[in-house]
């Protein structure tokens, strides 16, 4: 069995918008521990859109509109997931900041935004039952926002790691 650690940050944006809902003031990261069995063979592009599909299912029985694919932000959390599978960066948010800084000047003002992190041996519908689960993962999940981008690596030992970015615009 795989021990998976899963930490979520929410943070409001570098925007000149402000959210659709207050932001909750940044708080201490929430570490989740769960058990995940071994996922079959899939590629990690299939799975990444398997995310955004079961994201979106969800937030459909909630009446929440769906997510639509944002192409910058998957090169973000795509880029987010590489350095943390690489080992240049730990397991988390760093970054966090200069990355919602580049979004924001690339999209012209991101508004609100957030990101959920995860990592370990889970298929797409592990990851997303895993982060509802999670207060602050659901929260993200749910939040007011209209774009997600979502990365995912896997490191020498097979292990992967997942981001998921959103936003409002």
């Amino acid at each position: 069995m795989i021990l998976t650690f899963l930490v979520t940050a929410f943070m409001a944006g570098c925007s000149s918008k402000p959210p659709a809902k207050p932001a909750a003031p940044a708080s201490s990261p929430t570490v989740v521990r769960t058990t995940k069995s071994k996922p079959a063979a899939v590629s990690l592009s299939s799975i990444e859109a398997s995310i955004l599909q079961e994201v979106n299912r969800h937030r459909a029985s909630k009446g929440l509109s769906p997510l639509v694919a944002n192409s910058i932000l998957d090169t973000e959390a795509s880029l987010h997931s590489q350095q943390m599978a690489s080992g240049q960066v730990s397991f988390g948010h760093s970054g966090y900041e200069a990355r919602m800084a580049r979004i924001d000047k690339r999209m012209g003002g991101a508004g609100a935004n957030a990101e959920n992190v995860a990592y370990g041996k889970m298929t797409a519908r592990e990851v997303v039952q895993s982060w509802l689960k999670s207060p602050p993962h659901k929260k993200n999940i749910e939040g007011p926002y209209h774009s997600s981008g979502i990365g995912i690596s896997r490191n020498s030992k097979g292990v992967i790691y997942f981001t998921q970015i959103f936003t409002q615009k």
